[in-house]
């Protein structure tokens, strides 16, 4: 039962960039701080991977990586404009929901089917985060789904579970035909170099300077640290999830991976000071109902 743990690790990794980046979002701009994460992640992927051993590369790697380039580039602005609308505990939610989309995409294109535990598991992670979504005080079984449909930022971030149920399963490709290491450190290149890319097209086009403020340097400074962080701990999560995927099948890594949505709820509550955190606590038992599942049956 190594994969769960390994997911596991990804989801604690995942909340924590989550976290960060909603903290940075009001003093930088989104291409400049993904281009810089990623940037910071594919070169300690890269250095592990030099020393590790560059792996030999199988003819599908590139297409592969390719496709999960593309797709993530739009999953990555859409995510972070997400979190510039919308409370980190009510955004992260509507990622658990890439697991249910995948019981369709990893059958498409891995040809991977959960068996019945699996699914049930899946939905009740999927229940789970939608009860996250509900309203404090509200009543009803549609509470959440009218939060679903008014808030933007919300809304957002399924379209993001969407292109992500479609991106993991070129990602596990891209880690078969190459290695857990070295597959990131190419997507997250890749990425960084665009991202950074549109962050200089901004600033020469239309005056759009990394730092959304003008204040000093020394009031930069703390940011300037973390932005490395956040590269490193994203790096965390690639290599914790690519592993997962060497071991079990893309619905139940990604399933045990939405667990993130707990931590996300907590670190919301405990760092940014969110409020509703109690109110959000039956959701989040319900998604770890699930995800306890899938790690025993699935």
């Amino acid at each position: 039962m190594t994969w769960p743990l390994l997911a596991l690790t990804g989801a604690i990794a995942q909340a924590a960039y989550s976290t960060g980046v909603k903290a940075v979002l009001p003093r930088v701009s989104p291409c400049f701080l993904a281009g810089s994460s990623f940037l910071v992640a594919s070169g300690a992927l890269f250095s592990l991977s030099f020393l590790a051993g560059f792996p030999p590369l199988s003819p599908g790697f590139f297409p592969a990586a390719a496709v999960t380039v593309g797709i993530n580039l739009a999953a990555t602005l859409l995510l972070y404009r997400a979190l510039s609308l919308s409370d980190l505990s009510l955004c992260m939610p509507m990622l658990s929901f890439t697991p249910v989309f995948l019981i369709a995409t990893s059958a498409l294109i891995l040809g991977e089917i959960p068996d019945p535990a699996g699914i049930l598991g899946i939905f009740l992670v999927a229940a789970g985060s939608f009860l996250l979504a509900a309203r404090a005080g509200s009543s009803g079984f549609c509470a959440p789904l009218g939060r679903l449909f008014g808030d933007p930022g919300i809304r957002l971030m399924l379209v993001v579970a969407f292109l992500y149920s479609i991106s993991v399963n070129y990602d596990k490709i891209a880690v078969e035909t190459s290695d857990p290491l070295f597959s990131s450190a190419v997507v997250f290149f890749s990425l960084g170099l665009l991202m950074l890319a549109a962050a200089c097209i901004g600033y020469i086009g239309w005056k759009m300077p990394p730092w959304r403020s003008s204040g000093t340097s020394t009031a930069h400074r703390p940011v300037m640290i973390l932005l490395p962080a956040l590269g490193l701990v994203l790096a965390l999560e690639a290599i914790s999830i690519n592993l997962a995927y060497t071991l079990s099948i893309v619905p139940y890594v990604i399933s045990v991976k939405r667990l993130s949505t707990f931590f996300a709820v907590l670190f919301g509550g405990c760092l940014l000071h969110e409020g509703n955190l109690r109110s959000r606590a039956a959701g989040s038992l319900v998604m770890i109902a699930g995800t306890v599942l899938i790690a025993l049956y699935g």
